[in-house]
């Protein structure tokens, strides 16, 4: 049941605004770490390299009395190839869910190219970064209370609440992976609903937590 106060839009945009700004920190906290995992598992990598070029060189009874000064910039384009190795992979592949039916060379691929997707991935998380100007964050809370009253919306009818096809895309979007809003597909037509997991502070109605 919806709530029998006025709707209040300044109250909205601020709550979106502080619901965006904990988004982002944990945006940025999630990449940060990430980052920090990659270049401690580069770090581990190094070390095992150097290890198994030591005890090669022990097997063919050449001992070496330390690393080569070029087996790090060896080391860094290998790396670096990698990575862009794992960069054209995730271009062709974009779907990356897991498959029961791989070959031995897709295995073998994915073994060696966790660490780089790992590294690739701090950069997929900053993506997720929202920046939303003020008049995004007032037409976002005019449209999420749009949507409250009408309980779901066409995608074709967000045009009629937001004219502008750019910041109708950009809000939506942010909208979408800040988990305010949810898409789904009935026939030729795409259907925004309110998220059930929405912050409590973005409910706008008074009816029970799946409101939507």
């Amino acid at each position: 049941m919806l709530s029998t106060a006025a709707p209040d839009p300044e109250k909205t945009t601020r709550a979106l605004r502080a619901h965006f700004a904990r988004h982002n920190r944990q945006v940025l906290l999630l990449a940060v770490g990430t980052l920090f995992a990659a270049a401690a598992l580069w770090s581990v990598l190094y070390v095992v390299c150097c290890w198994l070029l030591v005890l090669a060189s022990t097997a063919v009874d050449r001992p070496l009395r330390g690393i080569p000064r070029g087996f790090g910039m060896v080391f860094l384009v290998a790396a670096l190839c990698a990575l862009i190795y794992a960069w054209i992979d995730h271009r062709l592949t974009p779907n990356e869910r897991a498959r029961d039916d791989k070959s031995l060379a897709e295995i073998f691929a994915d073994f060696v190219l966790a660490i780089p997707r790992m590294t690739l991935a701090v950069g997929g998380t900053l993506a997720a970064w929202q920046r939303l100007s003020e008049t995004d964050l007032a037409q976002a809370a005019g449209f999420l209370h749009r949507l409250a009253a009408a309980t779901r919306l066409p995608m074709s009818g967000v045009r009629l609440e937001i004219p502008d096809p750019a910041a109708a895309t950009r809000i939506l979007f942010a909208l979408q992976i800040a988990q305010i809003i949810d898409s789904q597909r009935e026939g030729q037509e795409f259907w925004l609903k309110l998220n059930p997991l929405r912050p409590a502070a973005l409910r706008l109605t008074r009816a029970s937590y799946a409101d939507a």
